[in-house]
């Protein structure tokens, strides 16, 4: 009955689980992003970034700040330290910009405060175009934007798990008072004065209250604009005539479109693009599949608007967790084939394979009521587990078994052979779950990642320890009969035949001690210097799916020139797309609520996404898209991740090795450089460097002549006015129209102007060049200015490999020490590739205190300090396959595969430890050394391979490159493979071998 409930509530429990690509890992990182239109980069580093990062850095838990400056706009990055309390950290770096706001710039924009996190992500993109106009005009673009905010996002926005959208390339409209100057002049009146009467006519101000005796009524002064025609009708002046001078009589009033910040095109069509996030902690697949029926339903309610589904995660993800539940279920299906051939009955593999499904879906019910999500690292746990669940099973029921010809009844082998066995297999089964007790209390970003995996495989094989000693002992009683006998396929013959060369083998071992280590230390080193050359990375690569490059054009470039070189670029690619996808590019900025997106974003930059099937028209879309990118020596490229799912991760998006020289004066860094690279170049580094922000953007700097406009009776004001209106138009007030906000602004009519040198002010009645009042100088300055921890840097990227990096590093440090000596310019070096080494330096301390938490457990066991020793040594023989199998192979040595590893150090001991109790217990009663070794060889040799057969062959599912996030779970699984053959063929000598000398040394002694 306990196993009974123990099914249906786990089968529940798996039903109401939520489902996730990976496990909830947000960035401690909170992104300050403040507008200052139209100011130029280094002004907004002096004026914006400098006195803000002195007030964020007093906030408490901060390790580091990036900053940005460019182009009307600061960005600054504070990243805090790993579980750091992020409301908390929002809330006083709120305080802080409060304070420090009063001294930033008036016409800056209010500081706006963005909390990075995985929802920052769409989990989809819809497009939404006219059915029956395929180049829809301004109107028809114009309704589509106000139906998409008014209707399609409230209605999204509404359900649940849903949390915002984001609409790119849509239309903006604003109203245009084109004026001409001469009849300004003509009438008399100012642009001043045109302004603060057109704002005059848009008020809406409360004034107070009246009172009449108990009553009060409130007193409200209302003068909104409702139409085009109410500002038109602006009345500016009395003439002399006593007609009223109206704006109609100076100006042409129109409803416009404003100037747009970005665009979005499907198969090089433009369409209005919107992106759907999902709420903080809300489930990617419930949110999408919420969404669903509610887009069904506005389709049938709006035939004339198409809405598509761009691209979404959710079917991705619902793929890669079915393939790992099938996964799940077909090496379970293997294990138990296994069982088949390895035992002596029909009945008998059935009672070892309840451990299975009994310990999988208590799992399930454990994880549903600690909220554990069912993702692929979680997941990952049950399916690498799935052959150690029957490893204790069959541990228990093989001894149970020994006993059975020399005990009276069955029950009292079943007692015996328990009790005997259950020191070991409790020692085992704790060393595997001991390797996970660090995850469960480390932090960063492998506690945070792995997290979910170690609950779920410590709960998994807690349960199998429960099920072997309390569960089995009664199903054999129950089941076995002791004249049954009956051999499945006969299997067992030929495995007694391989038992009895494995002991000769053993023998010849033994006697050949020193060639046997020596193969074994050979080995050991190769593995060392192969580990040096395996690929790193944080995360497999998986098959992509599709390819997204970044292109930036120069800096000065206008977003409408930007969407004609996209135009241009996806003709050239669409002769490879896959058949049933479409191309997608967005340009300019698109997500200003999304972090990654906002340092990598402007009117110059457009992404762009083809669908591919495979890796050869990956391939081919790269190489046609690099030769065509390299045709245009002005534009420039980098690739962007394939899966928006896995851009959470930290060092996703930065270039693997960086230079960065620190120093107020980046002119001076600037000619170090070639310097740098000769100093590297003479230490025998062949590196280049090339500069990471190389765009330059070219701007007028305008210096006013005071005497001159003293003389003219002009003031700067008014030549400010007038050069904002005759460029970007000057903003006036908004017009509040249904629910939108649609800016006024004045507009020089037909000013068409390049060139300021060009420019002729018609002021009080004169008509003055703008070069007899100002200073015109065109200078040239860098499109982004960088700072890291308060302070100016200039960063450049080296093409190295982590390989290089790894063996270099300590000549690069030297290098960069004499450089900062002989100039004084200090150079830092950051990037993924250090991230990555960091990372792998966290793991490698995680390995080393699993393997001091497994020598405690085993010395508590044994009491004894040398036995673990000996045990212990099947540890590194084990890493020694998996990195072998890993260069073999080609798969990169990233987190998951590492987790291989790190699961696998717990396994390795597992058999060793089988080896190790027979071995003592026999010695300490017979005294017999080399018996000892020989009876432990015969007695342990069958449960030994049948747990390692059954771990292998469960794991042989997920090496098959089959269905959506197959490289995940081949990652773990080829590297705990690996290391399970070398550390099964390795326990079944070199562990006697050395019990042998450590004994025989002790013994004479």
């Amino acid at each position: 009955m306990l196993i009974i409930a123990t099914l249906i509530f786990g089968t529940i429990a798996l039903s109401e689980l939520s489902v996730s690509l990976l496990p909830q890992v947000d960035s401690p990182t909170l992104l300050v992003r403040t507008d200052w239109s139209g100011a130029a980069p280094q002004e907004i580093e002096q004026r914006i970034n400098e006195p803000m990062e002195a007030t964020l850095s007093t906030v408490q838990g901060l390790e580091s700040i990036h900053s940005f400056s460019r182009q009307g706009q600061s960005i600054i990055s504070l990243r805090f330290k790993w579980g750091q309390n992020m409301d908390l950290s929002f809330l006083n770096v709120r305080e802080k910009l409060d304070q420090v706001q009063y001294a930033l710039p008036q016409q800056a924009d209010r500081p706006q405060l963005v909390q990075n996190n995985s929802s920052d992500e769409p989990i989809a993109i819809l497009g939404i175009t006219s059915v029956n106009e395929a180049n829809p005009d301004f109107k028809t673009r114009l309704d589509l934007k106000r139906w998409s905010e008014q209707v399609l996002s409230r209605r999204l926005e509404q359900a649940e798990g849903i949390a915002q959208t984001v609409l790119v390339g849509e239309v903006k409209p604003e109203v245009k008072i084109n004026y001409q100057p001469k009849t300004l002049n003509r009438f008399e009146v100012s642009l001043s004065e045109v302004e603060n009467l057109v704002s005059d006519a848009n008020l809406f101000t409360a004034t107070g209250e009246l009172r009449d005796g108990w009553y009060r009524y409130s007193l409200k002064i209302q003068s909104r604009i409702q139409s085009i025609e109410d500002v038109e009708e602006v009345p500016l002046k009395t003439l002399g005539t006593g007609r009223v001078l109206k704006l109609s009589d100076v100006a042409e009033v129109e409803l416009g479109q404003a100037d747009p910040s970005s665009f979005s095109l499907v198969d090089g069509k433009e369409v209005l693009s919107v992106l759907v996030k999902k709420e903080y902690g809300a489930n990617t697949v419930e949110a999408f599949d919420t969404m669903q029926p509610l887009l069904d339903e506005l389709r049938s309610q709006n035939a004339n608007i198409g809405i598509t589904i761009l691209q979404e995660n959710a079917s991705f993800i619902r793929n890669a967790i079915n393939n790992l539940l099938q996964t799940l279920l077909y090496g379970a299906l293997l294990a138990f084939i296994i069982l088949f051939l390895f035992l002596d009955n029909w009945r008998t593999p059935f009672t070892i394979g309840v451990a299975i499904p009994v310990s999988i879906f208590l799992t399930f019910f454990v994880m549903y009521l600690s909220d554990i999500q069912l993702n692929i690292v979680s997941l990952s746990g049950l399916t690498l587990g799935i052959g150690l669940l029957v490893d204790n099973a069959i541990i228990v029921l093989e001894n149970i078994n020994r006993h059975r010809g020399e005990a009276a009844s069955i029950f009292e082998a079943a007692d015996l052979g328990t009790r005997e066995i259950a020191l070991a297999v409790t020692a085992s089964t704790f060393t595997t779950i001991s390797v996970f007790l660090p995850l469960v209390f480390l932090g960063g970003f492998e506690g945070a990642f792995f997290k979910d995996q170690a609950w779920t495989l410590s709960i998994s094989l807690l349960a199998s320890l429960g099920v072997a000693l309390l569960i089995l002992p009664v199903l054999v009683t129950q089941v076995q009969k002791e004249e049954q006998q009956s051999s499945v396929l006969g299997f067992n013959r030929y495995f007694d035949r391989l038992r009895d060369r494995y002991e000769k083998s053993l023998q010849w071992a033994l006697q050949h001690k020193g060639l046997f280590l020596g193969i074994m230390m050979v080995l050991l080193v190769l593995a060392g210097l192969l580990l040096i050359t395996v690929t790193k990375s944080v995360l497999p690569h998986t098959e992509p799916k599709q390819v997204r490059y970044q292109v930036q054009l120069p800096g000065n470039t206008s977003l409408q020139t930007t969407r004609q070189a996209a135009e241009s670029t996806i003709r050239q690619t669409m002769s490879l797309k896959a058949n049933d996808r479409s191309i997608q590019v967005l340009g300019g900025y698109t997500d200003q609520t999304n972090l990654s997106n906002l340092s990598e974003e402007g009117r110059n930059k457009f992404t762009i996404s083809i669908p591919v099937e495979g890796y050869a028209t990956a391939e081919q879309v790269r190489r046609r898209l690099t030769t065509y990118i390299d045709d245009h020596p002005e534009w420039s490229s980098q690739p962007l991740a394939t899966q928006s799912a896995l851009n959470v991760l930290p060092s996703s998006s930065e270039p693997p090795i960086l230079f960065r020289l620190v120093g107020n004066d980046r002119r001076q860094a600037e000619r170090n450089i070639n310097r740098l690279q000769q100093d590297l170049q003479h230490a025998g580094l062949d590196i280049q460097l090339s500069k990471q922000y190389k765009q330059q953007i070219n701007t007028y700097q305008l210096q006013f002549k005071k005497k001159k406009m003293m003389q003219l009776e002009i003031s700067e004001r008014q030549i400010i006015e007038y050069l904002e209106s005759l460029t970007r138009g000057s903003w006036i007030t908004d017009w509040n129209r249904q629910d939108e906000n649609v800016p006024v602004r004045l507009v020089g009519k037909d000013q068409r102007i390049f060139d300021p040198h060009n420019i002729t002010l018609e002021l009080n009645n004169f008509k003055i060049p703008l070069s007899q009042l100002v200073a015109i100088e065109r200078s040239s300055e860098p499109e982004q200015l960088e700072r890291v921890n308060q302070t100016p840097v200039l960063s450049y990227k080296a093409d190295l490999s982590f390989t290089d990096w790894w063996w270099n590093k300590q000549k690069i440090q030297d290098t960069l020490t004499d450089f900062a000596r002989q100039t004084g310019i200090e150079v830092k070096v950051g990037g993924s590739v250090k991230n990555i080494a960091a990372l792998l330096a966290d793991m490698g301390l995680l390995l080393l205190i699993s393997v001091i938490i497994i020598y405690i457990i085993l010395a508590v066991q044994f009491e004894s300090l040398r036995h673990p020793l000996i045990i212990l040594t099947a540890v590194p023989f084990a890493w020694v396959g998996s990195v072998i199998i890993l260069w073999m192979t080609g798969i990169s040595l990233n987190a998951l595969s590492f987790m291989g590893i790190l699961i696998l150090t717990g396994i390795a001991v597992n058999d060793s430890i089988l080896k190790v109790d027979f071995m003592r217990r026999y010695y300490a009663d017979t005294g017999n050394l080399h018996q000892a070794i020989t009876q432990a060889g015969l007695h342990r040799f069958r449960p030994v391979v049948m747990t390692s057969l059954t771990t292998i062959f469960g794991l042989i599912p997920m090496l098959l490159p089959i269905g959506d996030g197959y490289a995940f779970r081949q990652s773990l699984a080829v590297a705990l493979m690996g290391g399970m053959v070398t550390s099964t063929l390795l326990t079944l000598y070199l562990v006697p071998i050395i019990f042998q000398w450590v004994e025989g040394m002790r013994a004479r002694n």
